[in-house]
């Protein structure tokens, strides 16, 4: 998809989030599921947390306690009795204990997906231990206790922020990031030997172990993907064992057809233009702060046709398409992914000179439509040329499904998230694409007839 992309981490690039391997992938998603209505091994983690948080708390006061009374019991209730903000340290231990029932209560027996409460919890702390500070009467007292007293103080504070961390940074992107994948697996086409996530066979495994059956949480597969079982090439079948890098391709591709697939279907789009063929633009801030852009129309033919013509038939979109001068496949990855190399002509009056993009694709049916999404990737065969910029795509989409009341014509959206590199004025970029997306249409539409007649003629040959 020349302009067709979107930013994303790079393949092969230092620190690239997907360097990892499918099974270090699949183990961080194992964490947040929530099996049999249990509750998830990451929010688990938190509740003993919080536990260890009040029964620590409670233990090192008493060590204050004792410490500075001489190892005097009777010290320890005298404190709570007599209590006062100014000279008893017992109200840090009620603190934690107000921190452990609020955040128990809420997060493990009404099993809340927010952060409002540990937020709630933390600031209160915080604000309590700040003015506990300054209010405590540090003077006239056994200097020997003021370490232990002080620690106790620094230690509850910082222990506060670890639980409102740990909320919003792991359990709650792990369980949501899980539920996506058993949704998205419940939701693939049973048939296709390609899963939409990498390594689901050993989700499967896993979910397996459990007293209820496997299907209570995702759709079993056929088989795995990035397995080293048989794949389809060509019409024929062979055997062969995926390289590292092209398991990185494939995960690559994969993430980028959930995370676009997702974006194409979140509310929030707001209608930029409408053609007199009722195509329409909508435009959205993406996740990185920059506008996205998604494009739905209608097409005089069907979407299966379609699909293959622009997926399966790269070479040939220079041909029909005059935003893109070249395009080829690079290296061919599984039977559902592999990396092209597009050159995007240069925009209308030279505004905006020629781009060229390396992205992985990867397709895939769900429901009714049939889905390939890109994104950028760094590949060896093809270098940057000191002579053409280089675009930058992430998470992006093509969407083909059977239009409503007109199976025989396709519905069409494309979902576009460009860096285009270089300094471009941000209106005039947003021309740009503008005009791009809409020229795009225009020209498909404009070679929906010929499609036609080459899908009639197929058909009459055999």
């Amino acid at each position: 998809m020349s302009l067709a992309g979107h930013r994303s981490p790079l393949v092969g690039g230092p620190g690239s989030l997907n360097t990892v391997s499918a099974d270090i992938w699949i183990a961080n998603q194992l964490p947040g599921m929530q099996i049999n209505g249990r509750m998830s091994a990451v929010r688990r983690f938190f509740c003993l947390f919080v536990t260890f948080d009040f029964l620590f708390t409670g233990l090192f006061w008493a060590i204050c306690v004792l410490i500075k009374e001489g190892g005097k019991y009777s010290a320890l209730v005298e404190e709570i009795i007599h209590y006062n903000i100014r000279s008893s340290i017992f109200d840090i231990v009620m603190v934690a204990a107000v921190r452990f029932t609020l955040l128990l209560l809420l997060y493990a027996l009404l099993h809340i997906n927010h952060w409002w409460m540990v937020a709630i919890t933390t600031a209160g702390s915080c604000a309590f231990f700040i003015s506990k500070s300054l209010m405590y009467e540090w003077q006239g007292k056994d200097a020997s206790s003021y370490p232990f007293e002080v620690t106790l103080l620094l230690l509850s504070f910082l222990i506060s922020w670890i639980e409102a961390w740990f909320v919003d940074f792991r359990v709650l992107p792990q369980e949501n990031r899980a539920k996506s994948v058993l949704e998205a697996a419940s939701n693939c086409d049973h048939q296709e030997t390609d899963p939409l996530l990498p390594g689901l066979d050993r989700v499967r495994d896993y979910l397996s172990a459990y007293s209820e059956t496997v299907g209570d949480f995702y759709s079993p597969m056929e088989s795995p993907l990035a397995s080293d079982d048989e794949e389809e090439y060509g019409g024929h079948t062979v055997n062969r064992r995926m390289t590292s890098e092209e398991r990185e391709l494939q995960i690559s591709g994969v993430e980028a057809l959930q995370k676009a697939w997702e974006t194409i279907h979140s509310p929030g789009w707001k209608l930029e233009k409408e053609s007199s063929h009722g195509d329409t633009i909508y435009t959205k801030l993406g996740s990185s702060g920059t506008k996205i852009y998604k494009l739905t129309g209608v097409i005089d033919t069907d979407s299966n046709t379609l699909f293959n013509e622009i997926v399966h038939n790269i070479e040939n979109m220079p041909s029909w398409n005059k935003a893109v001068t070249v395009g080829r496949i690079i290296q061919s990855v599984d039977s559902s992914t592999d990396v092209v190399y597009q050159l995007a002509a240069e925009g209308p009056g030279r505004v905006v000179t020629a781009r060229d993009f390396v992205n992985v694709r990867h397709w895939k049916k769900i429901g009714n439509s049939m889905v390939c999404a890109n994104i950028s990737v760094v590949h060896k065969d093809e270098p940057p040329q000191k002579s053409i910029v280089r675009g930058e795509n992430g998470p992006c989409c093509w969407v083909f499904q059977p239009a409503e009341n007109a199976p025989r014509k396709c519905f069409f959206q494309w979902l576009l998230d460009t860096d285009l590199k270089g300094w471009i004025p941000q209106y005039v970029l947003e021309q740009a694409l503008t005009y791009a997306m809409t020229d795009f249409m225009s020209c498909l539409r404009n070679y929906a007839p010929t499609l036609k007649t080459q899908t009639s003629q197929r058909k009459g040959h055999r």
